[in-house]
């Protein structure tokens, strides 16, 4: 079935927000230089789209907080963004 251009337009942010932080995880969990221009903004957008899951865990190493917190996000992100393609395509 088709998708109608909201629906898509929804899917694909759904998509990219996921997309930015998993590559996020992926750069610290591989030890990218922060102070690299591309890696630098992925970091930051990461950080802004994980906002509201800031905190959610805690835990006493901070990359295993950023990867548990950010892949949460990623996964509601990703759901979040299904749900509401599928509410609004017709």
């Amino acid at each position: 079935m088709r998708h109608n251009p909201i629906s898509l337009a929804i899917l694909a942010a759904g998509i990219a927000a996921a997309a930015i932080l998993v590559l996020g995880i992926l750069l610290t969990l591989g030890g990218a230089n922060p102070s690299n221009t591309l890696v630098h903004a992925t970091l930051r957008s990461g950080n802004w789209l994980a906002t509201p899951f800031h905190d959610l865990f805690v835990r006493p190493d901070p990359k295993h907080q950023l990867y548990l917190n950010w892949g949460i996000a990623a996964g509601v992100y990703y759901v979040l963004a299904r749900a509401l393609s599928w509410l609004t395509r017709f």
